[in-house]
Formats: C-alpha cells, sequence, structure tokens
C-alpha cells in the first residue's frame, strides 16, 4: 500500500502517462511482436521469450527514455523499467494485442526448444534456474506474509518485548499462521510446477498433499516402517521441503499425458487420475521425494561445512556480491541452498544473511548517489532510492547506478563485506524470508531473539560504510559510451 501510494504521488500530477511511444520502441528494438513467443513481467522488468535472439538491438533499447537496462536471463530477455513497468505492459498488450496471459508456457514456440544444443550452461541458466525460479517466485508473497507474521510472533513474545505469553491466544494463532505458509511448501510449489511442465494441476496438488498429510508425519515422527503397495518407503518429513515436489510433478508431466494418451476417452475422466495417482504414489513416496529430500540435506549440510570452514570471511564476499548477483540474475541459483537452510535448521547464517546487509550496504549507496546527483538527475535517483528503501525493488538502483559505476560497485562491495564479516563474527541468523526494503533485518528476530540486535548493528555499519564512501568519494562521472562498457562486461 505504501509503494503504490508513493508510486502515483511522486509522478507530479494524478493523470496516468501515456508509454505508447515508448512500447512501440521497445516492441521494434526487439524485433516486432511477430518475434515474440511469450510475454509477460514482474515487479520491475518486461519479460520477452523471443523466436530469433538475433532480431534484439540492446543499444536501442537502452536508449530508449524509461528504460533502465536490459539483460539476458537464460532464453528470456528482460527489460529493467522500473516501478511503472505494470503501465508499460498494460500499454505494450493493448497496442500490439499480446495477451494478457503470462501463465500459458505452451506459447513458448516449441520448434525454438528443439533448436537449441545442449550444454551445460543451458542446462544450469535455463534448466536448472529457470524451473526453479519459475517454481519459486510466483509463491514468494506467501514466504514474506508468513514470514513477516513469525517476526511478529517473536517480537511480541516474552523472548523480546513480552506482550503477550507463549499461552496466549494472539501468539499461538501467529504462530500456527506463520508456519503454514512454510509448513505447506510442497503444496505451494506443486502449483506452481505444475504450471511449469503444463500437467495437472488437481493432480499435482492432490499428490502433494499426501507428502504432507498427518499420518505420513506421524510414520516418520513415530519412525515406524512403512511400505507402498510392498516397496520399503524411507521415513522423510516434506513440510517445508523444495525438491521434492518439483521432482515429483516433473516426472507426473509424463506419467500424466502418457495415460491420458492411451485411455479412451469415455473412461478419462475416472481412470486417468485412479491410475496417475496409483503409479506416481510408490514413485514419490519410494524414489524421488526421498531423493529430492536428500539432495536439500546435503545442500544444506554444504553450506554449513562452508560457514564452519571459511567463516566470516563467506558471508562477507556474498554480501560484498549479492547484489551482482541479483543483476545477473545468479542468485536464483542459490534458491534451494536458501530454502534447504531453513528446512534443516530452520536458520540461514550464509546466503540470506548475507542478502540482509548487502541491501543496506546498496541502501547507502542508493542515498549517498541521490545526494551527489546532478539536478536534472537528482529527482529520478531520489525517486529509485525510495523505491528501494520503502519497496524492497532493488533493480532502478542496481542498474541506475551500481552497473553504470566502478565506485558504486566498490563502495556496495566494502560495505556488504564488512557488514557480512560483523554479522557472521556476532553469530547473527535470518530465520525467514522477508522482504529487502528497510525493515529486512527484522528477518533475524526469530529462535530465542538474539540474533536481533547484532543484526542491527551489522546492517547500520553496512550502511554507514558504503554511505559514507559515496558521499565523501562520490561516482566517476562516464560518458554513455564507457557506461555501456562496463555494463557489457557484467551481461550474461
Amino acid at each position: 500500500m505504501i509503494f503504490n501510494f508513493y508510486k502515483y504521488h511522486t509522478r507530479g500530477d494524478m493523470k496516468k502517462k501515456d508509454y505508447s511511444t515508448m512500447s512501440s520502441e521497445i516492441v521494434k528494438s526487439i524485433g516486432g511482436k511477430d518475434n515474440v513467443s511469450f510475454f509477460t513481467h514482474c515487479v520491475t522488468r518486461l519479460r520477452f521469450n523471443l523466436k530469433d535472439k538475433g532480431l534484439v538491438d540492446s543499444n536501442e533499447i537502452e536508449k530508449i527514455p524509461g528504460v533502465i537496462g536490459c539483460q539476458w536471463v537464460g532464453d528470456q530477455l528482460q527489460i529493467i523499467v522500473g516501478q511503472e513497468v505494470g503501465d508499460v505492459y498494460e500499454t505494450i498488450c493493448k497496442l500490439e494485442g499480446f495477451k494478457k496471459e503470462d501463465t500459458i508456457k505452451e506459447n513458448i514456440d516449441p520448434a525454438l526448444k528443439e533448436k537449441k544444443k545442449f550444454s551445460f550452461k543451458y542446462l544450469f541458466n535455463t534448466v536448472i534456474i529457470g524451473t526453479i525460479s519459475e517454481c519459486v517466485f510466483p509463491i514468494f508473497p506467501i514466504f514474506v506474509g508468513a514470514g513477516i507474521i513469525k517476526m511478529l510472533a517473536t517480537i511480541l513474545g516474552p523472548n523480546l518485548l513480552n506482550l503477550f505469553s507463549a499461552e496466549s491466544d494472539v501468539l499461538t494463532l501467529l504462530n500456527f499462521v506463520g508456519d503454514a505458509g512454510f509448513y505447506y511448501f510442497p503444496v505451494f510449489v506443486a502449483w506452481t510446477a505444475a504450471k511449469r511442465f503444463n500437467t495437472s494441476i488437481p493432480i499435482a496438488l492432490f499428490l502433494s498433499t499426501v507428502l504432507v498429510h498427518p499420518t505420513l508425519v506421524g510414520l516418520v515422527t513415530e519412525g515406524t516402517k512403512f511400505t507402498v503397495f510392498g516397496i520399503p518407503m524411507t521415513l522423510v518429513n516434506y513440510s517445508n521441503q523444495l525438491l521434492p515436489s518439483i521432482l515429483m510433478v516433473w516426472v507426473l508431466s509424463y506419467v500424466y499425458k502418457y495415460i491420458d494418451k492411451i485411455c479412451p476417452k469415455p473412461l478419462k475422466i475416472a481412470v486417468v487420475p485412479l491410475c496417475t495417482v496409483l503409479i506416481m504414489l510408490p514413485i514419490t513416496l519410494c524414489l524421488l521425494g526421498p531423493i529430492g529430500s536428500y539432495c536439500g540435506i546435503l545442500i544444506a549440510a554444504f553450506a554449513k561445512w562452508l560457514v564452519s570452514t571459511v567463516g566470516p570471511l563467506a558471508v562477507g564476499l556474498i554480501g560484498g556480491l549479492w547484489y551482482v548477483l541479483v543483476g545477473l540474475g545468479m542468485d536464483k541459483a542459490l534458491v534451494p541452498i536458501i530454502l534447504s537452510q531453513f528446512a534443516t535448521y530452520g536458520y540461514d547464517n550464509l546466503f540470506w544473511l548475507s542478502a540482509i546487509v548487502a541491501t543496506y550496504a546498496l541502501i547507502g549507496v542508493a542515498i549517498a548517489y541521490a545526494i551527489r546527483s546532478k539536478k536534472e538527475e537528482r529527482a529520478m535517483n531520489t525517486s529509485n532510492a525510495i523505491t528501494l528503501i520503502l519497496g524492497g525493488v532493488s533493480e532502478p538502483t542496481i542498474f541506475g547506478c551500481i552497473f553504470r559505476f566502478k565506485k558504486a560497485m566498490a563502495w556496495l562491495f566494502i560495505g556488504g563485506f564488512i557488514g557480512g564479516i560483523i554479522a557472521s563474527i556476532l553469530n547473527v541468523k535470518a530465520y525467514t524470508i522477508g522482504t529487502g526494503n528497510f525493515l529486512f533485518f527484522t528477518v533475524c528476530a526469530g529462535g530465542d531473539g538474539s540474533s536481533l540486535v547484532p543484526a542491527i548493528i551489522a546492517c547500520v555499519i553496512a550502511f554507514s560504510v558504503s554511505f559514507i564512501l559515496g558521499l565523501v568519494f562520490g561516482f566517476t562521472e562516464k560518458s554513455g559510451k564507457q557506461v555501456k562498457e562496463n555494463k557489457d562486461t557484467l551481461s550474461v
């Protein structure tokens, strides 16, 4: 609500801007309407899947007034517009006749997929990272909401403010509502994965509820041996887990398609769901589920080993480089590790902790840059800083400042590095997901509450270092050509 209020009250008037010229130039620069196979948007970016990448003119795109930058993430062209991306998206759809149907995956040109040569880069960026991104990020608001509720429970409870006792109805309500957002993680993931793999959403949801059914959880808790149609089942608690659902729905997409193909049409409504579920149960509970769970455990163990071996240096380095990874779209590769940390240990003291201190370093750079900006750019840079501080939207600052100036990147790295080292030395832990705005530190309020004050200290230091460096030493001014060369070194 705050973000929307700001969005409309910083335009100077209440009239909606005309994005027709900007929209037409964007479509022209990507090869025209006929070159687009799929079109959607996120918080700050227009996202295009294109038939022929060779028709894209990146130089022209970045010259368009209102465009902050552009980059390729896998096979997707992302054009960074900022807070007005929704209006631009609506205008493009209206002018060009695009359907506002961002969930239809089959619109992506299958012929284009067939031409794609297999490579490690393709496997990692498109198959693994692309899949995780599409399965996790649509449901991120659930984790943000649940995380904030759990945070409130900790702050208001006996460990911190002590406004409510542990037995109070208010605290009980906040705790079980917050837990629900993470406990039913496999169900939420099954929904997005079913859309990603273009299979039956109802059956995917049905199978995912089996993973968190109280009877199965009870068997696991009690350590009771169990078989699925005579096949021994590995006892695994699937609540809070990501990978088992993704693997399950991936295999489901093939099983469902095959059964639907061979089943006589009059019998489809009963036979297809029944046979699909019966086939998927042993595959899921005896094979895919345990594999996904063990992968998550191994990932979490690796993160824990990294912290114990490298110590504060790891958090410092990641904290310094976090928003470079975000700008390159590489942060998505870390999502399974972060979620595995939360699922296995109940907290994260590596990647998500690094992201927290990095956010305050970025805020410091954004404010310093706005203060030192030329008069004609000050309004826009101030707008970008406020968007970051209130809404947690980082892309305008990343592409409008960090990727433009080497000094900006240096101040960000130093602030994030020092803040990360201090956070690690003080044994700060992040207990939940949160929004990357000025309240990001509150996700450290979980557990016994001992991480909150050290987190504040680390975040204040990260902010102060980057802000003072930016304010005192400034940002190197570059020509358009020099700026473009700098950005190219960071593009994928």
